[in-house]
């Protein structure tokens, strides 16, 4: 692995030790031969690759920048403070950088991934090779120029980057990346896969050209960009680019009357505008998240490559893989597009707890790419939950209408705008018969439907979710009710999976409190039943309340002396 020269023994100066550092490689630990020499050159301490240097320089400039601002804009001796705060910004920020560097080692054993970090206070990390779900390689822009790559190592049940090595030579990423999956190949007792960097050979389930990816953007609306172009006019005078702009037509007294004459107009004016650029940022988003996006199945495990400026390959495990959410919107549904996402073990906040498998699919081609990854057959129709949801619904939107609407009318000066005679906040009123059409639909898009496979829950108006939930899944099952619930005899059902998001989850809302009941009791049962079924075809026995010297246990140990690991977990094949 290309890399600098090995870092001195990181022990020696750390705050703690590792817990489960591993012993020297010996003889009869060697990998096989074929991948002895990519594991050798990673079990020593490790630097960062010498460039991370220049880019956490760079990375700190605009800080700079906007320390220098007020003497950018206007040299002179009132702004002398900027530069002194430069100046001591360059006088700590540069030895603190490469301290940094210098403090910061990996290295990889048959057992953990080792990082070691900090300057004044010192930080150790072991994170077992066992429980690493995903090695992800990005690259920015500067980063594929340079020639280096940042490393982001993911777990099970962690909701994140567990550790990051930022930044490593793209050589010894990949590198890296096959240590690890060589090391939990061999804890499996099965022969590791060589590393592709020619993925051609693979089954390659789901790519998207740049016209693809073009309509998907056109079919999104973000703030992202829309907010970085108000933060860019703090900078600098918008009425002094506007003004010039105008004069030299010879508009700016038209503008300025008909805006005096036409309030609404302009009110109108400025939402068109905002939404205009909101559907072209949309556009850029996606294009720069989902360019080149590329995904084909390597093994048992999804891996996937895509972007513009910044490129992300990432690898999904098919075993890890706990929930499937069909996702769309009413103009993709309108033209049968949708978006596939799975529920993984680990969530990348990134992502918002979700992995994206196809951003933007047709119908047609969702389900059997869908059905790669988990088979399943979704019901032609759903149950509907009670219709006492839609006067819930409706009696909270009207409260919060209210609430809002409350002390404007109150507060509204006499002299400020009035339509027809009558305050513009009392005509937010119009809004009602709107909310209780928002309930109804509401109430029309939300429904389960529940099958031996599992549990399967639709939700949402402008954003609509459909989770397919299996059973040998399940983790939590709960019913509960609130204080307007119970008077209405109602309850909301939730099934938790591993990894579920803190958002946006599949919760079945205001079932009869009877009917949530005894679906609770089926979706449990139907569990319970699977997982005694799977003990007792491991054990030989079903029962998992025994005392601890008669309970069944799983073949966990494995002949390798230096190597035990719990056995793989369950994949998703029905």
């Amino acid at each position: 692995m290309p890399s600098s020269s090995p870092a001195s023994d990181p022990d020696a100066s750390a705050s703690e030790s590792p817990p489960d550092a591993a012993p020297p490689p010996s003889a009869d630990a060697a990998p096989a031969a074929d991948s002895s020499a990519t594991l050798g050159t990673v079990r020593e301490p490790q630097r960062l690759h010498p460039l991370t240097l220049l880019l956490r320089v760079g990375a700190s400039l605009p800080a700079l920048v906007i320390i220098l601002l007020p003497t950018l804009q206007n040299p002179s001796s009132e702004n002398a403070l900027s530069v002194v705060l430069g100046l001591l910004y360059g006088l700590v920020a540069l030895p603190a950088i490469v301290m940094q560097y210098l403090r910061f080692s990996y290295r990889i054993t048959p057992k953990q991934i080792v990082i070691q970090k900090g300057v004044l206070n010192r930080k150790n990390r072991s994170i077992p090779i066992e429980r690493v779900q995903n090695i992800q390689i990005e690259q920015n822009l500067l980063a594929r120029l340079l020639g280096v790559a940042k490393v982001n190592i993911e777990t099970a049940g962690s909701s994140g980057t567990e550790g990051s090595l930022e930044y490593v030579g793209v050589d010894a990423a990949h590198e890296i990346r096959q240590a690890v999956r060589s090391f939990q190949h061999r804890t499996a007792e099965a022969p590791a896969p060589a590393e592709d960097t020619d993925d051609t050979h693979r089954d390659t389930l789901y790519t998207m050209n740049l016209r693809r990816v073009l309509l998907s953007g056109a079919f999104r609306f973000s703030l992202f960009y829309l907010a970085l172009i108000f933060s860019a006019l703090e900078l600098i005078d918008p009425e002094l680019i506007v003004e010039r702009v105008l004069r030299s037509e010879g508009r700016i007294e038209q503008v300025t009357d008909l805006m005096t004459a036409y309030p609404a107009l302009a009110i109108l004016g400025s939402v068109g505008t905002a939404v205009v650029l909101g559907w072209i940022s949309g556009i850029l988003v996606h294009v720069s998240r989902y360019y080149g996006f590329r995904l084909w199945l390597d093994d048992d495990k999804l891996r996937k490559r895509h972007g513009l400026f910044t490129v992300t390959e990432g690898t999904v495990p098919l075993g890890k893989v706990q929930a499937l959410i069909l996702r769309t919107n009413p103009l993709m549904r309108a033209f049968g597009w949708y978006g596939l996402e799975v529920q993984t073990v680990g969530t990348d906040v990134n992502e918002q707890g979700h992995r994206v498998i196809a951003p933007f699919v047709q119908y047609d081609d969702l389900l059997p790419l869908a059905q790669r990854i988990r088979s399943f057959d979704l019901p032609d129709q759903f149950r509907s939950v009670s219709p006492l949801t839609i006067r819930r619904r409706f009696f909270r939107y009207s409260v919060v209408l209210g609430l809002a609407l409350a002390p404007l009318i109150y507060f509204w000066p006499v002299t400020w705008w009035h339509l027809g005679g009558v305050a513009l906040p009392w005509w937010g009123l119009v809004l009602v018969p709107g909310l209780l059409g928002w309930a109804v639909l509401q109430y029309r898009h939300h429904g389960y439907e529940q099958r031996d496979d599992g549990l399967y829950v639709r939700r949402g108006v402008l954003s609509r979710h459909l989770w397919v939930l299996p059973t040998e899944k399940f983790h939590v099952f709960a019913a509960t009710a609130s204080l307007f619930q119970r008077r209405l005899g109602l309850k909301t059902l939730y099934v938790d999976t591993a990894g579920a998001a803190s958002f946006a989850y599949p919760e079945v809302i205001d079932l009869p409190a009877a009917e949530a009941d005894a679906l609770l009791d089926t979706l449990y049962h139907r569990f319970k039943t699977l997982y005694r079924t799977r003990i007792e075809a491991e054990t030989g026995d079903a029962d998992t309340r025994l005392s601890p010297d008669a309970r069944p246990r799983l073949p966990v140990e494995h002949t390798d002396a230096r190597v035990s690991a719990p056995s793989s977990p369950p994949t998703n094949e029905p």
